[in-house]
């Protein structure tokens, strides 16, 4: 159901697919296809899952998928596709159908599945080229370039006003852009242009930020290969796998930045992988957390002193315990209310910071693209 790629392409989005243009169900035949989505989208929350509403180690690439109208039950607009695998830590949500001015059927339960599963939960929405009633509805009057400036614009407000009725704050867009079948682009990369212009403008204006998803000759023939090394990127590998898409990490985008997301597929699911310094860098853990089971008295010694001589200050690491070293463990038990016995144990290791893992992830984008659900 994909669209026929060009020789030596990779990949298009997997839930770029558009629908057939088949009537939408009348009410008797909606019933029964509610109740399925209901019921489908109560399967999916239930998934055995972590908690996953923190961040990811930091340095450790974060893995998802991203999910939309395909996932939908058969009969009420999809395919009936599998939702977000149970170890994902993410979701990127479609905010349309297939195209500009249709949303997601599903997305409100998708939202709620995806929150009841505490995953990170991020959006993506598919540009398009207007058509000739779009344009005549949003384009208003003027030259074309302005009026398929307003058209992007009117897309943007459809897709975030959706979006909230969902229940969906995520701080960042992805734009998809790439060859559409049934509305396709124009053959003036500048027109095309106009209409992504609008759009970038009204999301950026609503306050939220901006990324593009596309691979390099869709974005070519659309954009005129357009730089934006500012912007992030969303690259696709196809069905090329987890260690190929993970390369693209390192290569320069379609846009001509670094991917911040890349993404493979299976043919059933879209998986995606954060690249490296999205999740952040962690902090070293406590350098007393290898001492907690280790117990000190007058006469100790050796590394372990050392460490609790330098955590205390004051005092000559030596790594010899000794009075000195004792009257400032009784003196430290006192004002923590531990028991004042001059001897170290577990108890005076906690106290000290051992047991602390890790402090907070430094210099984490999770929550530029996410949000903690």
């Amino acid at each position: 159901m994909r669209p026929t790629l060009n020789a030596g392409e990779t990949d298009v989005h997997a839930y770029a697919m558009e629908p057939l243009l088949t009537p939408r169900p009348r009410l008797l035949a909606i019933l029964p296809a509610a109740l399925t989505l209901v019921l489908s989208a109560t399967a999916i929350s239930l998934a055995p899952v972590a908690t996953a509403s923190t961040a990811p180690p930091g340095g450790v690439p974060a893995a998802g998928n991203d999910i939309s109208w395909p996932q939908c039950p058969k009969g009420s607009g999809g395919y009936g596709l599998p939702g977000p695998q149970a170890t994902a830590r993410y979701v990127v949500i479609g905010l349309t159908d297939g195209g500009s001015f249709r949303a997601n059927p599903c997305l409100a339960r998708q939202v709620a599945a995806a929150r009841a599963r505490h995953l990170w939960t991020g959006a993506y929405a598919i540009a398009t080229y207007p058509t000739a009633a779009q344009l005549a509805r949003h384009g208003g009057t003027g030259t074309l370039l302005t009026r398929l400036r307003r058209v992007g614009v009117a897309e943007a407000s459809f897709n975030v006003a959706r979006m909230r009725r969902a229940g969906l704050r995520a701080p960042m867009i992805w734009m998809d852009v790439e060859p559409r079948v049934r509305t396709p682009w124009s053959s003036s990369t500048v027109r095309n242009n106009a209409v992504i212009n609008g759009s970038y403008a009204r999301y950026k204006a609503l306050g939220l930020r901006v990324g593009f998803y596309s691979f390099a000759t869709a974005w070519r023939s659309i954009t005129g290969a357009r730089s934006l090394p500012g912007a992030p990127s969303w690259v696709p590998a196809g069905r090329k796998g987890r260690a190929v898409a993970k390369a693209r990490c390192s290569v320069r985008s379609f846009s001509g930045s670094k991917p911040w997301l890349v993404q493979w597929t299976d043919g059933v699911r879209d998986y995606d992988l954060t690249c490296p310094g999205i999740t952040g860098r962690a902090a070293s853990g406590s350098v007393l957390t290898r001492y907690l089971n280790v117990r000190l008295s007058t006469g100790s010694r050796g590394t372990a002193v050392v460490a609790l001589q330098r955590r205390l200050g004051g005092l000559k690491a030596d790594g010899a315990f000794g009075p000195r070293t004792r009257a400032k463990v009784v003196a430290f038990q006192r004002a923590r209310h531990l028991r004042v016995n001059g001897v170290v144990t577990a108890g005076v290791w906690r106290a000290l910071g051992a047991g602390v893992r890790y402090t907070p992830v430094r210099g984490s984008r999770m929550a530029t693209l996410f949000k903690s659900t």
